[in-house]
């Protein structure tokens, strides 16, 4: 996957929501036959859209009887797991590109670059070829990106930060300790952050343990990494912000998941959040909320072993195809539907803002540049991808992110301190890496 991504750059953050408009559906094609699909997290309009245009998908293709199936994307690695294990698993199954590594390595999706046929020049055509290669492992196509994430990203209520005598955001971990100390009320904490053990909220602290110079691992040399200075600070850096009285209890904070942490914002209930590129744009704010979004602050010197990262990525609704599909020619079919610009621009505003497109034509939309104008003209001038990394990706992930989450919520809740934690998390990791490894 390409090293060449980086944070995208925004200040304002209007929710201007288009219209849906979809373009007609070509005629059906020669495949037929049923397709089973496990479609696996995705904002409420992100769902709902979905599932209408699976509707246009049956309509076009008579031949082809589809059957869909919606589940919470935090459950994805379990129940992909399971129904593999017992030969149940679904002919599209629609995750994470952090899960390409895994899925692959098991043998439990295919490359596309096998069935794909005459497809695939279509598909590199009308997707940008940063988020076209997030699909990519060991030189194939494994799954098709609808979109990317990015992390880690900070909310702030702009009345709190006025009231608190700032005009600008904080640009460094320091300074975002000393605002969210001013900015901390006794029924309104400064900051609120998610720490439950959910993977979303793991790779919004590997957004700031890679901008430390920290990496969870090191594939040349096949040693977990949890333990890194760059690792260790970022938690912290958590740990400090619980100490200094700006955050909630930490209690909570280990059991209030990202879409928690949004909800308290939203409603005006902290002044900051830390989450993922999307922040509040999923749920909205209430009326009486101002609120931006911009780049996590980053530290003024970072600590870790390795190059620091503006930002990590990942697609959190790819198309891949799984290896006991039964029908795999109705399942590029199903894939090269939502490879069209019809599809593609769902995540330009047509509903959907919360998203960086991976459609090229998703890209001219006005409803994407009134919203993100800040993403759009970093589009445009070729540099929104740079200077960042890929969500941490490799056979053996979800070992070491659970035993990552554990050691997070240890430091939170003083039980262990960051290093303690950390180095425990690392031998534990590393004795299930060296089994799946061999």
């Amino acid at each position: 996957m390409s090293n060449s991504i980086s944070r995208r750059r925004f200040l304002g953050t209007t929710a201007a929501v288009g219209a849906a408009t979809f373009l007609p559906v070509g005629p059906a094609r020669a495949a037929s036959g049923e397709i089973s699909v496990w479609k696996f997290g995705g904002t409420p309009q992100e769902v709902e859209v979905w599932a209408q245009r699976n509707e246009a998908f049956t309509g076009a293709n008579a031949d082809i009887d589809l059957n869909y199936s919606y589940f919470n994307g935090q459950i994805r690695r379990q129940k992909i797991l399971a129904g593999f294990q017992t030969n149940r698993l679904a002919d599209v199954i629609i995750a994470f590109g952090q899960d390409i590594p895994e899925f692959a390595g098991f043998g439990m999706i295919q490359p596309l670059d096998d069935i794909a046929g005459d497809k695939l020049a279509g598909w590199k055509d009308r997707i940008v070829p940063e988020v076209y290669e997030s699909g990519v492992h060991e030189g194939k196509l494994y799954a098709l990106p609808t979109y990317v994430d990015m992390a880690s990203f900070l909310a702030i209520n702009l009345d709190a930060l006025e009231e608190a005598g700032f005009d600008r955001p904080p640009e460094t971990w320091d300074e975002l300790r000393e605002y969210a100390k001013a900015m901390t009320k006794p029924d309104r904490p400064g900051l609120a952050f998610p720490a439950t053990t959910a993977p979303v909220d793991i790779n919004i602290f590997e957004g700031l343990a890679y901008a430390n110079g920290g990496r969870i691992f090191d594939e040349e040399t096949g040693k977990v990494t949890l333990n890194d200075p760059g690792v260790v600070d970022a938690l912290q850096f958590y740990v400090d912000l619980i100490n200094d009285g700006s955050t909630p209890a930490a209690t909570s904070l280990t059991e209030t998941f990202f879409r928690d942490t949004a909800q308290l914002f939203g409603q005006g209930r902290s002044a900051m959040w830390i989450g993922l590129s999307w922040l509040n744009t999923p749920w909205g704010v209430n009326e009486d909320v101002r609120w931006t979004g911009v780049p996590m602050p980053k530290p003024e010197t970072p600590s870790g072993s390795y190059e620091p990262v503006n930002a990590i990525m990942d697609g959190t609704a790819m198309l891949m195809v799984s290896s006991r599909s039964k029908n795999p020619e109705a399942a590029v079919e199903y894939l090269d539907f939502w490879s069209q610009d019809a599809q593609m621009e769902i995540w330009g505003g047509q509903p959907e803002i919360a998203r960086i497109p991976a459609g090229k034509a998703a890209w001219d939309n006005a409803e994407l540049k009134d919203a993100w104008p800040n993403w759009v003209k970093a589009y445009d001038e070729g540099s929104l991808f740079e200077g960042g990394a890929p969500m941490p990706r490799f056979i053996g992930v979800s070992a070491i992110e659970s035993a990552l989450g554990t050691a997070i919520q240890q430091a939170i809740l003083g039980q262990k301190t960051p290093q303690d934690a950390l180095d425990e998390a690392t031998a534990a990791a590393q004795g299930q890496i060296d089994l799946i490894r061999g």
